[in-house]
């Protein structure tokens, strides 16, 4: 083997395993505030989103309140963060859309990278704020409800402001983690600031119906 075709070799060996083994990750906080007209809505408190820094699947951490008590739910690889550019522009993008079930809701948030995460030997270029909308909507079709209860279907809009939180980012990439080790951190930072999961509960199925239990023939 020639000396040019190792070199070739062990350079696309790097290119293959480099975005793994120098990842960074990045960690959003992103605020809700409801805008303009809206029914039956009610939204989210607030949320966190991990991502890799040079773009990928985004993990969300949504929090809300359910009377006296702090909730959350967490949904993976939801959306994407990534960073378009046209010329010598760029954004840092963060998207996603749940378009079938309950809640639809869509979630942009965009800003212009002005800070750095770094990572090993290797910095990446990411928004330091975020500003977008969340739309949610559902006309409830599929929900069972009481005739009395008068109350069907929502849609609403709330702004979203985010922000890159510096020391959670900067202690994932010193620690070297992974996305899913940050959104597993993360997710133990909300439950000891008091949040409790909130589990949904699965609709039991419906009994099949009898037959009889004949097999009969005379």
């Amino acid at each position: 083997m020639s000396a040019t075709v190792r070199v070739f070799l062990l350079s696309t060996l790097f290119l293959l395993f480099a975005p793994s083994a120098f990842s960074q990750v990045v960690i959003y906080r992103f605020d809700f505030k409801k805008e303009g007209q809206s029914i039956n809505y009610g939204f989210y408190d607030s949320a966190y989103v991990v991502a890799e820094a040079t773009g990928g699947p985004a993990q969300w951490i949504l929090t809300f309140r359910e009377g006296p008590h702090k909730r959350y739910i967490t949904v993976e690889d939801f959306g994407s963060f990534f960073s378009p550019r046209d010329r010598g522009d760029a954004k840092g993008v963060i998207s996603a859309a749940a378009a079938t079930g309950t809640p639809q809701t869509t979630f942009l948030a965009i800003g212009e990278p002005e800070t750095y995460v770094r990572g090993a030997n290797v910095k990446v270029e990411v928004p330091k704020k975020m500003s977008g909308y969340a739309l949610s909507a559902d006309d409830e079709s599929a929900v069972p409800f009481d005739d009395d209860e008068g109350t069907v279907g929502y849609a609403g809009i709330s702004s979203m402001n985010g922000t890159l939180q510096t020391s959670q980012t900067d202690s994932a990439n010193h620690d070297a983690q992974t996305v899913e080790e940050a959104f597993a951190d993360l997710i133990a930072y909300v439950e000891r600031r008091g949040y409790l999961e909130f589990e949904l509960i699965e609709p039991e199925p419906e009994p099949e119906p009898f037959d009889g239990g004949g097999g009969g023939g005379g």
